[in-house]
Protein backbone atom coordinates (compact mmCIF):
# COMPACT_ATOMS: atom_id res chain seq x y z
CA UNK A 1 0.00 0.00 0.00
CA UNK A 2 3.19 2.43 0.86
CA UNK A 3 4.55 1.41 -2.50
CA UNK A 4 1.40 2.66 -4.42
CA UNK A 5 1.15 5.87 -2.28
CA UNK A 6 4.55 6.89 -3.10
CA UNK A 7 4.00 6.23 -6.84
CA UNK A 8 1.28 8.23 -6.86
CA UNK A 9 2.80 11.12 -5.56
CA UNK A 10 5.61 10.80 -7.77
CA UNK A 11 3.25 10.86 -10.44
CA UNK A 12 1.46 13.45 -9.50
CA UNK A 13 4.17 16.01 -8.73
CA UNK A 14 5.42 14.82 -12.56
CA UNK A 15 2.55 16.19 -13.54
CA UNK A 16 2.69 19.47 -11.82
CA UNK A 17 6.37 20.29 -13.25
CA UNK A 18 4.90 19.36 -16.96
CA UNK A 19 1.73 22.13 -16.80
CA UNK A 20 3.26 25.62 -17.68
CA UNK A 21 0.85 28.56 -17.49
CA UNK A 22 1.48 32.13 -17.92
CA UNK A 23 0.11 32.91 -14.49
CA UNK A 24 0.59 30.88 -11.55
CA UNK A 25 -0.65 31.58 -7.87
CA UNK A 26 0.25 30.54 -4.77
CA UNK A 27 -2.80 29.70 -2.59
CA UNK A 28 -5.05 28.69 0.77
CA UNK A 29 -8.42 27.74 1.33
CA UNK A 30 -9.90 27.00 4.59
CA UNK A 31 -13.48 25.79 4.95
CA UNK A 32 -15.81 24.44 7.78
CA UNK A 33 -18.56 22.08 6.69
CA UNK A 34 -21.38 21.63 9.58
CA UNK A 35 -23.79 19.05 9.56
CA UNK A 36 -27.31 18.75 11.37
CA UNK A 37 -29.32 15.39 10.86
CA UNK A 38 -32.77 16.13 10.81
CA UNK A 39 -34.29 12.39 10.13
CA UNK A 40 -32.21 9.31 9.59
CA UNK A 41 -31.70 10.20 5.72
CA UNK A 42 -31.48 13.96 5.73
CA UNK A 43 -29.11 16.10 6.92
CA UNK A 44 -28.80 19.57 6.97
CA UNK A 45 -25.09 21.09 5.76
CA UNK A 46 -23.68 24.76 6.21
CA UNK A 47 -20.02 25.27 3.97
CA UNK A 48 -18.35 28.14 4.87
CA UNK A 49 -15.37 29.01 2.42
CA UNK A 50 -12.62 31.46 2.90
CA UNK A 51 -10.32 31.77 0.03
CA UNK A 52 -6.90 33.61 -0.48
CA UNK A 53 -4.10 34.76 -2.60
CA UNK A 54 -0.38 34.81 -1.86
CA UNK A 55 -1.22 31.89 0.54
CA UNK A 56 -2.83 34.18 3.07
CA UNK A 57 -1.79 37.58 2.55
CA UNK A 58 -4.59 38.74 -0.21
CA UNK A 59 -8.47 37.61 -0.12
CA UNK A 60 -9.68 36.30 -3.05
CA UNK A 61 -13.34 34.61 -2.10
CA UNK A 62 -15.53 34.45 0.66
CA UNK A 63 -17.78 31.65 0.02
CA UNK A 64 -21.28 30.33 1.77
CA UNK A 65 -22.89 27.49 0.88
CA UNK A 66 -26.13 26.10 2.45
CA UNK A 67 -27.61 22.49 0.97
CA UNK A 68 -29.86 19.46 2.12
CA UNK A 69 -28.52 15.98 1.46
CA UNK A 70 -30.89 12.92 1.16
CA UNK A 71 -29.15 9.61 1.52
CA UNK A 72 -30.16 7.38 -1.04
CA UNK A 73 -28.43 3.83 -0.07
CA UNK A 74 -25.87 3.25 2.24
CA UNK A 75 -23.06 4.10 -0.92
CA UNK A 76 -24.99 7.04 -2.53
CA UNK A 77 -26.44 10.44 -1.71
CA UNK A 78 -27.93 13.31 -3.50
CA UNK A 79 -27.39 17.21 -2.57
CA UNK A 80 -29.56 20.21 -3.43
CA UNK A 81 -28.27 23.61 -2.63
CA UNK A 82 -27.34 27.24 -3.13
CA UNK A 83 -24.06 29.28 -3.18
CA UNK A 84 -23.01 33.18 -2.62
CA UNK A 85 -19.91 33.53 -3.67
CA UNK A 86 -17.92 36.86 -3.36
CA UNK A 87 -14.48 37.19 -5.34
CA UNK A 88 -12.23 40.24 -5.05
CA UNK A 89 -11.62 41.49 -8.61
CA UNK A 90 -9.78 44.39 -9.97
CA UNK A 91 -13.33 46.49 -10.62
CA UNK A 92 -14.83 45.73 -6.71
CA UNK A 93 -16.19 42.34 -6.27
CA UNK A 94 -17.94 39.97 -9.02
CA UNK A 95 -20.88 38.07 -6.98
CA UNK A 96 -21.89 34.81 -8.34
CA UNK A 97 -25.29 33.27 -6.86
CA UNK A 98 -25.63 29.61 -8.29
CA UNK A 99 -28.39 26.61 -7.69
CA UNK A 100 -26.89 23.44 -8.13
CA UNK A 101 -28.07 19.80 -7.99
CA UNK A 102 -25.03 16.75 -7.05
CA UNK A 103 -25.20 12.78 -6.84
CA UNK A 104 -22.49 11.69 -4.72
CA UNK A 105 -21.37 7.95 -4.82
CA UNK A 106 -18.71 5.98 -3.42
CA UNK A 107 -18.20 2.24 -4.74
CA UNK A 108 -15.50 -0.61 -1.76
CA UNK A 109 -12.70 -2.02 -3.68
CA UNK A 110 -11.49 -4.28 -1.25
CA UNK A 111 -10.25 -1.57 1.49
CA UNK A 112 -10.01 1.05 -0.94
CA UNK A 113 -12.78 3.45 -1.47
CA UNK A 114 -13.76 5.06 -4.76
CA UNK A 115 -15.62 8.08 -4.95
CA UNK A 116 -17.11 11.02 -7.16
CA UNK A 117 -19.76 13.22 -7.58
CA UNK A 118 -21.65 14.87 -11.10
CA UNK A 119 -23.28 18.31 -9.99
CA UNK A 120 -25.03 20.32 -12.01
CA UNK A 121 -24.89 24.10 -11.16
CA UNK A 122 -27.11 27.10 -12.51
CA UNK A 123 -25.06 30.37 -12.17
CA UNK A 124 -25.91 34.26 -12.04
CA UNK A 125 -22.71 36.49 -11.95
CA UNK A 126 -23.26 40.70 -11.19
CA UNK A 127 -21.02 43.59 -10.83
CA UNK A 128 -21.42 46.42 -9.23
CA UNK A 129 -24.83 45.44 -8.86
CA UNK A 130 -26.17 44.69 -12.27
CA UNK A 131 -26.58 41.62 -13.82
CA UNK A 132 -23.82 40.39 -15.93
CA UNK A 133 -24.43 37.01 -17.04
CA UNK A 134 -26.25 33.22 -16.84
CA UNK A 135 -24.75 30.01 -17.17
CA UNK A 136 -24.70 26.55 -16.39
CA UNK A 137 -22.05 24.51 -15.24
CA UNK A 138 -21.66 20.27 -14.75
CA UNK A 139 -18.49 19.09 -12.84
CA UNK A 140 -17.19 15.16 -12.33
CA UNK A 141 -15.19 14.51 -9.75
CA UNK A 142 -13.07 10.75 -9.30
CA UNK A 143 -10.95 10.05 -6.34
CA UNK A 144 -10.10 7.21 -3.91
CA UNK A 145 -9.98 6.99 -0.50
CA UNK A 146 -6.79 4.99 0.48
CA UNK A 147 -6.74 3.75 4.22
CA UNK A 148 -2.84 4.30 5.99
CA UNK A 149 -2.92 1.75 8.85
CA UNK A 150 -5.85 -0.22 10.58
CA UNK A 151 -4.27 0.03 13.33
CA UNK A 152 -5.37 3.30 14.01
CA UNK A 153 -8.87 2.50 14.54
CA UNK A 154 -11.85 4.03 15.30
CA UNK A 155 -9.83 7.32 14.18
CA UNK A 156 -8.61 6.14 11.01
CA UNK A 157 -6.00 8.28 9.02
CA UNK A 158 -6.68 7.79 5.03
CA UNK A 159 -4.44 8.66 1.83
CA UNK A 160 -6.79 10.79 -0.73
CA UNK A 161 -6.53 11.72 -4.17
CA UNK A 162 -8.74 13.15 -6.66
CA UNK A 163 -9.73 14.60 -9.63
CA UNK A 164 -12.42 17.46 -10.87
CA UNK A 165 -13.18 18.08 -14.61
CA UNK A 166 -15.45 21.83 -15.04
CA UNK A 167 -17.50 21.79 -18.22
CA UNK A 168 -19.58 24.87 -19.07
CA UNK A 169 -22.95 23.72 -20.76
CA UNK A 170 -23.74 24.92 -24.36
CA UNK A 171 -27.66 24.12 -25.43
CA UNK A 172 -27.85 21.43 -22.55
CA UNK A 173 -24.84 19.82 -23.52
CA UNK A 174 -21.28 19.76 -22.08
CA UNK A 175 -19.40 21.61 -24.29
CA UNK A 176 -16.57 24.07 -23.07
CA UNK A 177 -13.42 23.25 -20.73
CA UNK A 178 -13.87 25.44 -17.76
CA UNK A 179 -11.04 24.10 -15.62
CA UNK A 180 -9.45 21.16 -13.61
CA UNK A 181 -8.79 20.29 -10.24
CA UNK A 182 -6.57 18.13 -8.89
CA UNK A 183 -5.56 16.82 -5.26
CA UNK A 184 -3.72 15.11 -3.00
CA UNK A 185 -3.26 14.81 0.73
CA UNK A 186 -4.83 13.18 3.97
CA UNK A 187 -8.23 12.74 6.11
CA UNK A 188 -7.96 12.20 9.50
CA UNK A 189 -10.89 11.34 11.84
CA UNK A 190 -10.60 13.17 15.23
CA UNK A 191 -13.44 11.76 16.90
CA UNK A 192 -17.33 10.42 15.94
CA UNK A 193 -18.17 14.78 15.24
CA UNK A 194 -15.24 16.01 13.58
CA UNK A 195 -12.94 15.16 10.72
CA UNK A 196 -9.97 16.97 9.15
CA UNK A 197 -8.81 17.13 5.38
CA UNK A 198 -6.00 18.65 4.33
CA UNK A 199 -3.90 18.68 1.11
CA UNK A 200 -2.80 20.01 -1.48
CA UNK A 201 -4.64 20.86 -5.18
CA UNK A 202 -3.54 22.17 -8.42
CA UNK A 203 -6.20 24.22 -10.14
CA UNK A 204 -5.99 25.16 -13.60
CA UNK A 205 -8.35 27.30 -14.89
CA UNK A 206 -9.00 28.43 -18.56
CA UNK A 207 -9.14 31.87 -19.48
CA UNK A 208 -10.01 33.75 -23.02
CA UNK A 209 -6.64 32.98 -24.26
CA UNK A 210 -4.28 31.80 -21.62
CA UNK A 211 -4.74 29.84 -18.48
CA UNK A 212 -4.24 30.58 -14.80
CA UNK A 213 -2.63 27.78 -12.55
CA UNK A 214 -3.72 27.68 -8.92
CA UNK A 215 -1.49 26.16 -6.35
CA UNK A 216 -3.63 25.84 -3.18
CA UNK A 217 -2.99 24.34 0.44
CA UNK A 218 -6.54 23.49 0.67
CA UNK A 219 -8.48 22.34 4.28
CA UNK A 220 -11.66 21.27 4.95
CA UNK A 221 -13.21 20.48 8.61
CA UNK A 222 -16.14 18.75 8.73
CA UNK A 223 -17.83 19.02 12.25
CA UNK A 224 -21.38 17.09 13.14
CA UNK A 225 -23.67 18.94 15.30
Amino acid sequence: MRRLIYKILILFFFFLLKLNGQVIQSNAWKALFSDYSLTSSKTFRLETHVRTKRFMTENDQYLIRPSLIYKLNQFSNFNIGVTRVSTNITEGRLIENNIWQQFNFVFPIKKIKHFGWIRLEQRWQKKDGFSNEFGSRIRFRSGFDIPISTALKPNPTSFIIFNEVFLLLEKNFPYTYNQNWTFIGFQKRVSKKLLIFSGFQRNSIKKSDFFVHKNIWSSILFYKI
